[in-house]
């Protein structure tokens, strides 16, 4: 298998594995449509790509080698998480809007891009999956920066593709949920959801110290 094709292989298994950034799509798709959730999956992404360039600079090396470093960014990162849980815990059950009021009911673009934004920034696990998986891939040989850009560039697309494909399952059950008045459930389970993720985090720098 070509280099690349095993990169895109990995890469894709990574990203469409449940996390924060595939509950945020999928609730987002539900409660606002596939078309209003896209912004935040490129807030997503962004964040990706922006852990990309972290994890390939000196940064990267410092908080995957000092562990200090990544217990903060993972305490940051579950509190983060923790606040969207609590926040989508306690939000309103929301109906289905029709086009004529659907775009006075939902947060502002620039809202839900740095919301997907911050799930990836704050959240280490790609920033140690960056580290690991890059040099796998470079070749020593030839300029990085170049090879770089590909392996970057080729993940913030992955993300978005694969989101979307998340997002067009979600909108077809929007409906059913709206009719069913799922919201209810759906707003608790995601919320719940968040806060397990943010516990996780927690975990993973108490135990090492127990």
């Amino acid at each position: 298998m070509q280099p690349l094709m095993l990169y895109i292989l990995i890469a894709s298994l990574t990203i469409a594995s449940p996390g924060p950034g595939i509950l945020l799509t999928l609730t987002n798709t539900i409660h606002y449509t596939l078309k209003n959730s896209f912004i935040g999956i490129l807030g997503v992404s962004a964040g990706m790509g922006i852990i990309a360039i972290i994890a390939a600079s000196s940064l990267g090396i410092i908080i995957t080698s000092s562990p200090l470093a990544l217990s903060v960014v993972k305490v940051i990162g579950a509190a983060y998480l923790i606040y969207l849980g609590i926040k989508l815990f306690k939000s309103a059950p929301k109906k289905i809007l029709d086009d004529s009021t659907i775009n006075t009911n939902i947060p502002s673009k620039w809202k839900r891009f740095r919301e997907g934004m911050f799930v990836s920034l704050l959240n280490p696990k790609p920033i140690v999956f960056f580290m690991a998986l890059f040099p796998q891939f470079v070749d020593v040989n030839r300029p990085f920066i170049h090879q770089f850009l590909i392996l970057g560039i080729t993940f913030c697309i992955l993300v978005i593709l694969i989101h979307l494909v998340y997002a067009l399952f979600a909108q077809t059950a929007r409906k059913k949920i709206g009719a069913s008045n799922g919201f209810v459930i759906l707003n608790k389970i995601g919320g719940s959801v968040f806060m397990i993720f943010a516990i996780a985090l927690i975990s993973s720098v108490i135990i090492p110290l127990i």
